[in-house]
């Protein structure tokens, strides 16, 4: 962390990436500088605390109406990664400015729920102050800004914030059973197609869909219907066994009635997502820890199985439609092969990985985390970070140039957290949350 942190110093301080390879800056995110929001929290969990003064005064200057070529604002990811990473900066400092800047920022957010249905639009135009509507909702999107913006109001005592996005559940009509579309029209509120995935599109819905459950300690209703209607429709639609072997499961996409045999790698929150809903509601829930623990495995042979050790972006196993040995050489069980061979250090394995470590006590988890680490220290590590690969299933480093905030907001901090005492941990599971972009949030 220290040696990309200063890195990004560096190069790059006020802008939202550093290039690592190239050693120069980029804006992906508005040009508030996305990396010093996204890091503030693991500064502080790391000790790090002149880094985190640096990046505290550097937040108290930002002015959310200066826009890089007056780009509009995406509403999901600006709330993940600034409003998270502001909001939780707060829980562990106590400092006001961050929730200051957090309440001018969502503030400047809402014209998004401008919509017949509540169901919030994409993104805004902070100059005009309007939505861009479009017709079209993703399903990831609208299900992945509840935690924040609940805990601002909790925090502020400011309660239109949370009622804002808690109407979005109602205003979602979806017809079968647990099986939420990726996409959904935003002046009606009814499914778009049907597509189903907990991977893009989809993931951090299902995750949100938990973790507000274990936030309202199993009393939000709506909550815990959709919960159990959403882990039946996994279990019964989604979920496919290793006909190699039977420790391995993953997630299918379902495409109607017909199973793509495909997995993303941000499907693999879902792992610990479903161990953390098994361990706080065991009675609901008896058998589920079973299922989480083959999805883990399954997660972790997408990058146990490759020659780097890192896992592709999308991923398939065991079908007929490729036989390659070097996907499941001797030992190495089950068969898992890329379909899309890229890795932009994600972190949703060891974020699921996390979880089992501090629920199990097991140094299994451990041991894999670790193994990840040391992949990623062998392929990503460039001239002044870390930097995504362009293909895993090759032994030369494919480097792509890209540093992306959540390797230093999520799969740094997870890692991190993976070696801390099980027995003492910081953030046990019914006093902080997690939002997607690993920002701890106290309940």
């Amino acid at each position: 962390f220290v040696f990309s942190w200063q890195g990004y110093r560096n190069y790059s301080w006020g802008y939202d990436e550093n290039r690592p390879i190239s050693n120069s800056a980029r804006n992906t995110r508005n040009g508030w500088g996305a990396t010093i929001v996204d890091a503030l929290d693991t500064l502080y969990i790391m000790g790090l605390h002149e880094d985190f003064k640096d990046a505290q005064d550097y937040v108290a200057s930002i002015n959310w109406d200066k826009i890089k070529n007056d780009e509009p604002v995406q509403l999901f990811e600006t709330v993940i990664r600034y409003v998270g990473g502001l909001l939780s900066a707060y829980d562990l400092s106590h400092e006001k400015v961050f929730i200051k800047k957090a309440v001018e920022l969502v503030d400047k957010l809402l014209p998004a729920f401008d919509t017949p249905t509540g169901i919030p639009y994409q993104y805004v135009n902070f100059t005009s102050g309007e939505p861009v509507k479009s017709a079209t909702a993703c399903l990831a999107e609208i299900g992945t800004i509840q935690i924040e913006f609940s805990r601002l109001s909790e925090i502020t005592g400011n309660w239109r914030y949370h009622y804002h996005v808690y109407d979005v559940f109602t205003s979602m009509h979806v017809k079968t059973f647990g099986l939420f579309p990726h996409l959904i029209d935003v002046n009606t509120g009814d499914p778009i197609g049907d597509h189903v995935t907990w991977g893009g599109m989809g993931d951090s819905f299902y995750e949100y869909l938990i973790k507000q459950l274990v936030m309202s300690r199993g009393k939000d209703g709506v909550k815990k219907e959709m919960v159990s209607q959403i882990i039946a429709s996994l279990k019964d639609k989604l979920l496919v066994n290793s006909p190699s072997d039977p420790s391995a499961s993953f997630l299918a996409v379902l495409d109607g009635n017909r199973q793509n045999l495909q997995m993303d790698e941000l499907a693999c929150f879902a792992p610990g997502s479903l161990l953390l809903a098994a361990r706080t509601f065991p009675e609901d829930y008896k058998d589920l820890e079973k299922v989480a623990k083959r999805l883990m495995y399954g997660c972790y042979s997408a990058w146990d199985l490759t020659i780097t050790g890192l896992a592709p972006e999308i991923f398939s196993w065991d079908t007929e439609r490729k036989s390659n040995p070097i996907y499941h050489s001797e030992g190495k069980r089950p068969a898992v092969y890329p379909i899309h061979p890229s890795y932009i250090l994600r972190p949703e394995t060891l974020e699921s990985l996390y979880y089992f470590y501090v629920y199990t006590k097991n140094p299994m988890y451990q041991d894999m985390a670790w193994d990840i680490f040391n992949s990623l220290y062998t392929y990503c590590k460039g001239k002044s970070g870390y930097s995504g690969v362009r293909r895993v299933d090759v032994p030369q480093k494919t480097w792509d140039d890209r540093e992306e905030s959540f390797f230093f907001a999520e799969t740094l901090k997870y890692l991190y957290l993976i070696f801390d005492d099980p027995e003492d941990p910081k953030f046990p599971f019914d006093k902080w949350v997690f939002n997607t972009e690993a920002h701890p949030l106290k309940i």
